[in-house]
């Protein structure tokens, strides 16, 4: 019986519900000690991911899940601070200067996209209060070392990858609907890619380094799977507007990259490319599937045909290896390590017998709880749902 992709991220959507949302206090909650846990409520990003989730699912089963997503969105307006317009990280209170660019990034696009399937004019005019709060954390200083680029937090002198392609993703968003502002979000998106590409990009590999000081010194050359996947949906978006072939042929390469088994993304330890996977959390998976999915959308037909046939090989192959190994059939949620050795000794056994692994068994930390019990989280829960909403606009059925 063929697998419907869609209807995976509809139950585990359903399922994030039924476990993390208080209906009492109108919040998501848990008691567990989970990752992404403040006291009993959740960071910023978690709750992104959850409501960008529930969005997800409202383009394909709007009537079940539009009213999930006005009690989610009231929640996540919980975090804003009026003093400066940003998502504090934990709910706001007055004087918080807790900001991260790059939460807020993706607090942006959920509610931006909550008002593309919503038609709430509240969630425009909220997307559009923070995208302009976001582009003031662009670099302009000609003095600053870096050239340009996307702070990560208020009150730290680092820019990095995610935020600078996050932040360029939610001003293309936002720029379709408000026509007479569009100039100034592609203008300032343009700015924050071309940054990227031209400081942060490998040139070998084409993949992203993680960021810079504000000051040019100290490259962090981490290569984390979201801010390639990001990047590509950045510049994929950017096409739509402009179609300028350095953007296509930058996109192409990028997309190559994050499919190819023998680049760094992947874990290598195999020599057989059948065994290798992204090696990253499914909170960073999920934007890396979204990414390929934008670059297909938005190129079509002239879609590079060799990225294309990439696409829909490892993105098929890595829904089939999250179901099989990452679900918890006890409560129909995920685990959010593609690190399968490092979930649980139950999925270790199954690692070594049918996968065939090799690696020593290692507790993932964030898969804990208190008393070092196994237990799902928010953005974990989020992220799962997001991948195969996503991944359906690849790979429908499976």
């Amino acid at each position: 019986m063929p697998f419907n992709t869609n209807l995976e991220g509809y139950n585990v959507t359903r399922n994030l519900w039924l476990k993390f949302w208080d209906g009492n206090g109108k919040y998501f909650r848990s008691n567990e000690g989970c990752n992404g846990q403040i006291n009993e409520k959740f960071n910023v990003w978690s709750v992104s991911v959850a409501v960008q989730a529930i969005v997800d699912g409202c383009r394909i089963y709007p009537k079940e899940m539009l009213p999930m997503l006005e009690l989610a969105m009231e929640n996540l307006f919980k975090y804003r601070s009026p003093q400066f317009h940003g998502y504090c990280a934990a709910e706001n209170f007055d004087g918080n200067k807790d900001i991260y660019y790059d939460d807020d990034a993706q607090v942006a696009s959920a509610i931006i996209t909550a008002y593309e399937v919503s038609g709430n004019k509240k969630y425009l005019d909220a997307g559009r209060d923070l995208v302009r709060f976001l582009m003031g954390g662009y670099v302009d200083d000609p003095n600053a070392g870096c050239g340009g680029g996307m702070l990560w937090h208020m009150e730290r002198d680092y820019v990095n990858a995610c935020t600078t392609a996050e932040c360029a993703k939610a001003a293309l968003q936002l720029a379709k609907f408000i026509p007479e502002e569009q100039k100034d979000y592609v203008d300032y998106a343009r700015k924050c890619i071309q940054w990227q590409l031209d400081h942060l990009q490998d040139k070998d590999d084409k993949l992203i380094y993680d960021g810079v000081g504000k000051d040019g010194q100290g490259v962090n050359t981490t290569k984390w799977s979201y801010n390639a996947g990001t990047t590509l949906s950045a510049l994929s978006l950017l096409y739509s507007f402009e179609q300028k072939d350095e953007w296509f042929r930058a996109a192409s390469d990028l997309a190559v990259s994050i499919c190819s088994p023998g680049y760094t993304l992947y874990d290598r330890d195999y020599p057989n490319d059948e065994k290798r996977f992204w090696r990253d959390p499914s909170y960073f998976i999920q934007l890396v599937i979204e990414g390929l999915a934008d670059y297909m959308l938005y190129f079509g037909d002239k879609a590079d045909k060799g990225a294309v046939e990439r696409i829909n090989r490892e993105v098929p192959k890595h829904l089939v290896y999250f179901n099989k190994y990452c679900l918890d059939k006890s409560d129909g949620l995920y685990w959010q390590s593609f690190e399968i050795f490092t979930i649980n000794e139950e999925v270790y056994k199954r690692y070594k017998e049918e996968f065939g692994g090799h690696k020593g068994y290692s507790a993932n930390r964030e898969e804990r709880g208190h008393d070092d019990k196994c237990v799902k989280s928010l953005i974990g829960s989020g992220a799962a749902a997001r991948i195969f909403y996503q991944g359906a606009r690849i790979a429908p059925q499976l």
